[in-house]
């Protein structure tokens, strides 16, 4: 048992250490997601340096150098048309060819479709042919060139001139032979780096990029993402561990109880030896002493069971799986220092217990008499009232993730604990009672409450961390499904669909058609100054809505009578007549309480009360379907767009994640827990196994039907497990509720965290304690079934 009790000491301090170092790793590895990977490494990017400078400076101070000429008018067979010249080693490679190859000039499809350029045409003033017209590049692009996007992806919606693809020479010396007009040029100079997977790599990129952009002295502008990511990984690694700090406190106070537990069940065993040394002139050091020589190995291998089981089962509750270097060596110096408090609370047990036997019984207290539930309770009022004023913490600025107050953090925990206290005490004052209570109208009851009241302590304990094991489970398993639901819920209403992308006003006047296979994935929206413009009949195709059939119908309601526009009011947007520019005078008809794109605030019409689609704001599609599939179908029917959004990553869920892992944690804990209550049932149904086997033994001898013995010990057992489902579950769900909607990380953006759906896990909680049940009940009667009545009565 002091095995038992010291790993799991040893998990829980040593998880805590690796599952916070996780995080971190966790979290750079989602901001490198975000990150455009050439980017990481720092990087120098310059503007309106002379060409043969440019060139220069490119190619000769290492790194992937590229070159872009300013926009001008080339002239290939007098159709001249805007373009702009680039290099970069390995562009052509990463190109897809209509037509042609080789090393000579690769002109864009758009220019040759412009200027009317062909295979083998020169630059007028120049002695460069074209050898290759390829595919423009667009939105979403490769890895290779998203360093790049912003200048070798023309914006087709741009003013003339003002954007514009890239005609790519062969070698950096074929830039020399432009004409006059191309004289300035833009440089960019990446340094691809492999992917990190610890902060403690991610500073060692930095610094040495850093430094060696500080030996190449260039006088060029420097770009440093990898010092924000290091940041807010560093931040959410922060966050976790202090959050989690309470929690280790509470499980190691609980945990070193159990040791002292197991060292009260050491001292009653070993009763005679320690009275045979105390009455030879050992003192109760010396005897405490004894206690450690006995118990000393069992729990040192606890402890590193502990920190093995940790280790292992890190990719099973860890965000991930990468700690940082020396984090092992961390979380065994936490295992030890547990290790060390285990032995000093076996000394003192031990030295207390052979005091009090053997030199006289002091006054008699319990600390079971003081009001824990009361202490919990005030502690809880006061992490309510963080949770209340502060939510989550500090406001973040722009890029920065929030500070996350861990005392508001703890609330529900708290409350499971406080309501825990409560539960056992009324319990144990109920079976103090119990004598009083007659129910042998029904023997199988009677029985089963004969047998709780003769084992209360035990009775108690179960519950007790039954309890917090179930609140756990609980709490962290809302908390955590709230944030990934409130993550994919905001997302949603900040983009409108799954994917986005601009497009020009030709589809909303009807001079362009949407292709076919984007028929019943997507829908025309027009924003204009807080109000959208939608189709009715195609708006929920695409558009995530709570309850498209309502949707559906306040949209069917609306229209236009003369140069009034009925229109849905959004949320808290004014109850009256609303002039919007590029659109008839608005008179709200219908409501809603929010809306996609425009939250808790706007106004929403349709497209056939819109006289003029060309002067309203910007026209965007809206689609169910992914980025990618949207912009290639959107490139096969050669419609042009820009400004692509994706919900995947329009917004920094790092914040969301950051709370995710913390109650994840806390929800592997109550899987922890849930095991030491199961555990601890079925030993204590085993201590108690010659017992059961001699009152069941008789009872059936007595007339008793085996039936109606099982059904007896399915009652005792049962109510057990039915105390600490019905206690921790009602108390969990009561304060996640109470603080989900305010653990909210973007409290901006609508709608708030919800309370996720709690039938499954409850659930799975009653299958699971069903199967418990079962199984200390058939425990309970195998001693029954296999005793011998003689032996018994011996």
């Amino acid at each position: 048992m002091s095995i038992v009790t010291t790993l799991l000491l040893g998990f829980v301090v040593a998880a805590a250490v690796l599952h916070s170092s996780a995080a971190g790793s966790a979290a750079l590895a989602y901001q490198q997601g975000r990150v455009c990977p050439q980017s990481m490494h720092p990087s120098l990017d310059g503007d309106g340096i002379p060409l043969a400078q440019a060139v220069r400076t490119a190619t000769t101070n290492g790194g992937l150098g590229a070159v872009y000429t300013n926009i001008a008018r080339p002239d290939f067979t007098g159709l001249a048309t805007y373009a702009r010249f680039g290099y970069r080693p390995g562009a052509t490679e990463h190109l897809r060819v209509l037509q042609g190859g080789g090393t000579g000039l690769w002109v864009p499809q758009t220019v040759a479709s412009a200027a009317k350029v062909k295979i083998g045409d020169r630059l007028v003033g120049s002695t460069l042919v074209v050898s290759a017209i390829y595919a423009d590049l667009a939105h979403p692009v490769a890895d290779w060139w998203c360093s790049e996007a912003k200048t070798v992806v023309p914006n087709p919606l741009a003013g003339e001139g003002a954007s514009t693809s890239v005609i790519w020479v062969h070698q950096a010396a074929d830039l020399a032979l432009l004409p006059a007009d191309f004289s300035s040029a833009t440089v960019s100079i990446r340094f691809p780096a492999e992917p990190v997977t610890t902060i403690a790599e991610a500073e060692a990129l930095r610094d040495n990029g850093n430094a060696l952009l500080a030996k190449l002295g260039l006088p060029l502008t420097r770009t440093d993402l990898v010092s924000a990511a290091i940041t807010a990984s560093a931040t959410a690694r922060d966050n976790v561990g202090s959050a989690l700090l309470p929690l280790v406190v509470v499980s190691v106070l609980v945990g070193l109880a159990g040791v002292g537990t197991v060292t009260v069940q050491w001292a009653q065993r070993r009763h005679s030896e320690l009275r045979l040394l105390w009455v030879r002139g050992a003192g109760p050091l010396a005897l405490g002493l004894r206690g450690v020589l006995e118990l000393g190995l069992p729990l040192v291998l606890g402890g590193v069971l502990g920190l093995v089981a940790a280790r292992v089962l890190l990719p099973l509750y860890g965000p991930g799986t990468a700690p940082a270097p020396g984090t092992l060596w961390t979380a065994l110096g936490a295992v030890l220092a547990v290790v060390v408090l285990s032995l000093a609370v076996t000394v003192l047990t031990a030295c207390w217990r052979t005091h009090r036997t053997f030199q006289g019984r002091p006054r008699r207290w319990r600390l079971a008499v003081l009001p824990w539930e009361l202490a919990v309770g005030g502690l809880a009022v006061l992490a309510w009232l963080r949770l209340a004023e502060n939510g989550l913490g500090t406001r973040p600025g722009a890029g920065e993730l929030p500070r996350i107050d861990a005392a508001a953090l703890t609330f529900p925990l708290l409350v499971v604990l406080a309501a825990a206290l409560l539960a056992t005490r009324v319990l144990r004052w109920t079976l103090t009672w119990s004598h009083r209570v007659q129910f042998w109208r029904v023997p199988a009851a009677q029985l089963a409450v004969r047998r709780l009241a003769a084992a209360a302590g035990p009775v108690t304990g179960v519950v007790l961390v039954g309890v917090l094991a179930v609140g756990t489970i609980a709490v962290g398993s809302s908390v955590a499904g709230a944030q990934r639901s409130a993550l994919d819920s905001k997302s949603a209403v900040h983009v409108g669909a799954n994917s986005t992308a601009q497009v020009s006003q030709d589809l909303a006047t009807g001079k362009v058609a949407l292709p076919e296979s984007l028929r019943g994935t997507t829908t025309l929206v027009g924003v204009s100054s807080g109000a959208l413009v939608v189709d009715p009949a195609t708006f929920t195709d695409a558009a995530i809505v709570g309850d498209p059939d309502r949707v559906r119908a306040v949209l069917a309601g609306l229209g236009k009578t003369g140069a009034v526009a009925s229109a849905v009011r959004i949320g808290r947007a004014a109850n009256q007549e609303m002039q919007v520019p590029g659109l008839p005078l608005l008179k709200p008809s219908e409501s809603l309480p929010s809306f996609p794109k425009l939250g808790t605030r706007g106004y929403v019409i349709t497209r056939s009360a819109v006289p003029a689609p060309e002067q309203v704001g910007s026209w965007h599609l809206w689609s169910s379907l992914p980025v990618s599939a949207l912009t290639a179908e959107l490139q096969k029917a050669g419609i042009h767009y820009t400004n692509v959004a994706d919900r995947a990553k329009v917004l920094d869920g790092l914040p969301f994640l950051t709370v995710q892992w913390t109650f994840g944690f806390v929800a592997a804990i109550g899987v922890v827990l849930a095991v030491v209550a199961a555990v601890a049932l079925l030993l204590a149904i085993e201590v108690r196994r010659r017992q059961n086997a001699v009152s069941g033994a008789l009872s059936t001898r007595m007339g008793m039907k085996p039936a109606l013995l099982w059904s007896s010990h399915l009652l005792e057992v049962g109510a057990i497990a039915v105390a600490a489902v019905a206690v921790g579950a009602v108390a969990s769900f009561v304060s996640a509720g109470a603080a989900v909607p305010r653990l909210d990380p973007a409290p901006w953006l609508n709608p708030a965290p919800v309370l996720p759906d709690l039938v499954p896990l409850l659930g799975l909680m009653v299958v699971c304690g069903a199967a418990v049940v079962a199984a200390a009940a058939w425990l309970a009667l195998r001693g029954v079934r296999t005793a011998r009545m003689g032996e018994l009565l011996r």
